[in-house]
């Protein structure tokens, strides 16, 4: 690009950019994923959120409350999933 005479702001937006775009989206929805993943397992290890819910649920034999928790949380994880198989493939 340099060769070809292109200012440095082209360098970075036409070179640049489409070449770190999909891994920077890539490692984002990675790290989107792990998290949702953590908050339960934190949440299960008692530092709250859904997994605290869980635990609690379970030990108070709620176990409609016990599946509609685990449906909850595995309906998540498929969502983001998809949302990221769905992104990668239109930024790649």
């Amino acid at each position: 690009m340099e060769a070809t005479g292109a200012r440095f702001i082209q360098r970075i937006s036409h070179s640049v950019f489409p070449q770190v775009m999909p891994l920077f989206n890539s490692y984002n929805l990675y790290i989107l994923d792990r998290n949702i993943r953590a908050s339960t397992v934190m949440g299960i290890v008692g530092a709250g959120g859904i997994g605290f819910d869980l635990v609690m649920s379970m030990k108070l034999f709620e176990y409609q409350k016990t599946a509609t928790l685990i449906l909850i949380i595995l309906l998540t994880v498929m969502l983001v999933d998809r949302l990221s198989s769905y992104l990668r493939k239109k930024v790649v």
